[in-house]
């Protein structure tokens, strides 16, 4: 099932990017699966529009998995993708 939602950065008071997610679970691990649509909303500094988060659950609460290739963004990129898993996690609890 698809789901949406605003994820406002670098600030608060930024101009929210609307994201569009689906979840799956297997075990222990979430996947995220992640897309923002439309191009007249996407910021300059977001170098994507498509991406998977991966979270595995540890003592109760699901952790983002260290992915290298991730961080291969720019810093902007990779602090938006965070608050989204954040905001994705505050949502679904």
């Amino acid at each position: 099932m698809k789901q949406n939602i605003m994820v406002s950065y670098p600030k608060k008071t930024s101009t929210p990017v609307h994201v569009h997610y689906s979840i799956t679970q297997q075990g222990n691990f979430k996947t995220i699966t992640c897309a923002v649509p439309g191009i007249e909303e996407i910021p300059t500094w977001l170098e994507l529009r498509k991406f998977e988060l991966v979270a595995m659950k540890y003592n109760g609460n699901f952790e983002l998995l260290f992915e290298h290739r991730k961080y291969e963004k720019n810093m902007d990129t990779v602090l938006f993708m965070d608050k989204v898993f954040e905001s994705i996690i505050a949502v679904s609890n």
